[in-house]
């Protein structure tokens, strides 16, 4: 590592130079610094809804199957989303060149964890359609998910990996490099998908488990990019054993690596375990519903992952140590104004979006009942996704954990009530969740107050 503080220093000096200062108080410095991260997250969902779109064209069939294996298997791999990019925030305070070992210690962390948890998955991936069988699902469609869910799985380390190396770049200034690279990935995944859904003479048409090849070769390509880049941007030192030489920050680390981690894994794996019984209600009530209820998350995601970008930036600002509560719930007011017309156009549009979405008449006009209710949650879920990311920069995870989880047990059980025993079906799914997500963003607003106290006079006045 002392060779590397010349020419290395010198290049992460400049790729800083360019990057935002985490203290930027400008109304425009929050958004250029999360610009990057909004393509970033976009991208990610950008992929999902070119997949769910060219997939849509061959029948609420083959939808179907493609919905089933992300309300499931995909609630897998967004847990593991979570708790990698709990090291974003320690990745940004420890930037500069001279704190390469704590950053590059969290980086070769989250790393191993990303391997060992894709890995994880895809030995257990084989099982996955007799599992869904087993809670209900109609056979043929659980034996289509399950071939879909087995190709996602095998491209799942690598994708884990490549985004392990996204966060590590995002945290030293490097966030442009991984929204060009996401861009680049969706390019080749619409590619592959046009060739392999569809099929091309003389492979034939693959359907849903074309969309899931064309995933899984693009995640491969992604991961081996990102780490190349981080590689460059590190020098030899990121494939090193990190040493920390002062024994008290290297505890320090590991343990607010694994407080962060855990409470965004807790969190997310909670959420999702949960989540994964709305899907599975939905799937109860028929092909069509569960094509409809799913949909309606995949349109959602866009603005889900702006809120989650614009989230992370409000995380690195709020974790300024001289950071006011002032600029704090500006920042938020600020992501409430970007989430707000987004919702306004699925809930105004719900009809004409719902027709261009499929030319199926019966799935369109259930998307359209459903998608202005999907509308109101992206907004108050984006929120608490913003609030959520502004206590994670204080460390503090144990009640807003419990806050989200707790939420969504209530979400379930509300949700089964209105969709069964009600008998208001597909509809009383999305009533229990805006209900519960109504208050979850109360509960996290009312803890954010305690934290970072209400706006007071005395606070300068800054943007």
């Amino acid at each position: 590592m002392q060779q590397a503080g010349g020419e290395q220093a010198e290049r992460i000096d400049n790729g800083l130079a360019a990057a935002l200062p985490v203290t930027d108080t400008a109304p425009s410095g929050l958004f250029r610094q999360a610009a990057p991260m909004i393509i970033s997250r976009a991208g990610i969902a950008g992929m999902a809804i070119v997949d769910a779109l060219m997939v849509a064209r061959l029948g609420s069939s083959e939808l179907a199957a493609t919905t089933l294996s992300d309300g499931t298997f995909g609630r897998l791999v967004d847990i593991g989303i979570s708790g990698l990019h709990a090291a974003l925030v320690l990745t940004a305070a420890a930037r500069l060149p001279e704190q390469a070992a704590a950053r590059l210690a969290v980086w070769q962390r989250a790393s191993l964890v990303a391997l060992c948890a894709g890995l994880v998955v895809f030995a257990l991936a084989p099982f996955a359609g007799l599992l869904l069988a087993g809670i209900g699902q109609e056979p043929s469609l659980s034996a289509r998910a399950g071939t879909v869910i087995l190709i996602l799985a095998a491209g799942l380390p690598a994708g884990l990996i490549a985004l392990a190396a996204a966060v590590h770049l995002e945290g030293i200034g490097k966030a442009g490099l991984v929204a060009r690279w996401m861009i680049a990935a969706n390019l080749a995944n619409a590619g592959l998908n046009a060739l392999l859904i569809g099929g091309f003479d003389p492979l034939p048409a693959l359907g849903a488990a074309g969309s899931a090849t064309a995933t899984t070769m693009v995640r491969i390509g992604l991961a081996i990019a990102l780490v190349a880049a981080v590689r460059r941007m590190e020098g030899p030192g990121a494939f090193r054993p990190a040493q920390i030489t002062d024994p008290v920050q290297a505890a320090g680390n590991r343990r607010d690596h694994l407080k962060l981690s855990f409470g965004a894994v807790s969190t997310s794996a909670g959420m999702h375990a949960l989540g994964v019984w709305l899907t599975v209600f939905a799937g109860w009530l028929g092909t069509a519903p569960l094509a409809a209820f799913a949909s309606c998350w995949v349109l959602n995601l866009p603005g889900l992952l702006l809120a989650a970008g614009i989230g992370d930036a409000i995380s690195m600002r709020a974790a300024a140590a001289d950071g006011p509560s002032a600029r704090l719930w500006r920042d938020l007011g600020r992501l409430a104004f970007v989430l707000a017309p987004i919702s306004a156009v699925i809930v105004l549009f719900a009809g004409p979006i719902a027709a261009h979405y499929t030319p199926d008449a019966a799935l369109s006009a259930l998307l359209a009942m459903l998608l202005p209710v999907t509308g109101v949650v992206l907004f108050l879920d984006g929120m608490s996704y913003g609030v959520f990311a502004a206590l994670r920069a204080r460390k503090d995870v144990a009640l807003p954990t419990l806050i989200q989880v707790g939420c969504m047990v209530a979400t379930v059980l509300l949700a089964g009530v209105l969709a069964f025993r009600l008998d208001h079906g597909v509809s009383g799914l999305v009533e229990g969740i805006i209900a519960t997500s109504l208050l979850r963003l109360g509960l996290l607003l009312a803890r954010l107050f305690v934290v970072f106290r209400p706006l007071r006079l005395s606070e300068p006045q800054t943007a």
